[in-house]
């Protein structure tokens, strides 16, 4: 005779389940808040996750996490189960939890951005995994570590001979721009000049693309500086090329907006 089905006792589970899942639910939306806050107040501010895709990423992770772990909990917490057992469980559930952020907060840490470098005719966005490490002994005196968070203003130098010059051609023909090359980087104060020479009124990109200018205009507004004080350099990374970096009479970035500056 087949087993009748106990619905009191079936419900009586899943209260007992869905009271520890509420709990890992709080605990768990609470872990995520700070990791984001850690992610984007100080691996990724603004400009840099947008520039380099991470947020819809890194906030897929956390979702997942976040959603992963309770639903363990409500699925194997039951009060049939002993102290100990449930204990066993709640461990093991916070352990793949726990494994799942570190891998997460390891591989967005890993591609954080490092350096903001002028390069030619604009600013370039290189992150720690495209930086060729094995020239960091080659960078000038102070610039031959990577920051652990923030992000490291540099120039660029242009080839001092014909073999250098070859070498720029190849690198760049295979995705290595000259950002990402600590033995071309040249201290931030001495792109100044280079910055002035390239850098255009903002004005002469608002007319020049004015399905843009409200975009514009917004950025204009967020740096507090009028339009006729503030010049802009193209602003990319290896994610896009579609930014433009806004610069006040001295050259300091104090805003971004989404648009072609090319």
């Amino acid at each position: 005779m087949p087993a009748r089905f106990d619905l009191p006792s079936h419900n009586g589970r899943l209260r007992f389940a869905a009271r520890y899942a509420l709990r890992h639910l709080g605990i768990s939306m609470g872990v995520a808040l700070l990791s984001a806050a850690a992610v984007f107040g100080l691996l990724y501010p603004a400009p840099y996750r947008q520039l380099l895709g991470v947020e819809s990423i890194f906030l897929l992770v956390l979702a997942v996490d976040v959603v992963c772990g309770p639903l363990l909990t409500l699925i194997l917490a039951s009060p049939k189960k002993s102290r100990g057992e449930r204990w066993l469980d709640f461990g093991l559930i916070g352990v793949i939890q726990l494994a799942a952020l570190l891998y997460g907060l390891h591989s967005v840490w890993v591609a954080r951005p490092v350096v903001l470098a002028f390069e030619v005719d604009r600013l370039v966005v290189a992150t720690a995994n495209e930086i060729e490490q094995s020239e960091l002994a080659k960078a000038p005196e102070g610039l031959r570590h990577l920051p652990w968070w923030g992000v490291r203003k540099v120039g660029t130098r242009r080839a001092t001979s014909n073999t250098e010059f070859l070498e720029n051609v190849d690198r760049g023909l295979a995705g290595i721009s000259l950002a990402q090359q600590p033995g071309r980087w040249i201290p931030w104060a001495q792109a100044a000049e280079g910055m002035a020479a390239r850098a255009k009124p903002v004005a002469e990109l608002l007319a020049r693309r004015p399905a843009d200018a409200e975009a514009l205009q917004n950025a204009i507004r967020a740096t507090g500086l009028p339009t006729d004080a503030l010049r802009y350099l193209p602003l990319t990374s290896s994610k896009t090329l579609d930014w433009v970096a806004l610069l006040d009479g001295e050259l300091n970035l104090v805003g971004w907006a989404p648009v072609d500056g090319f």
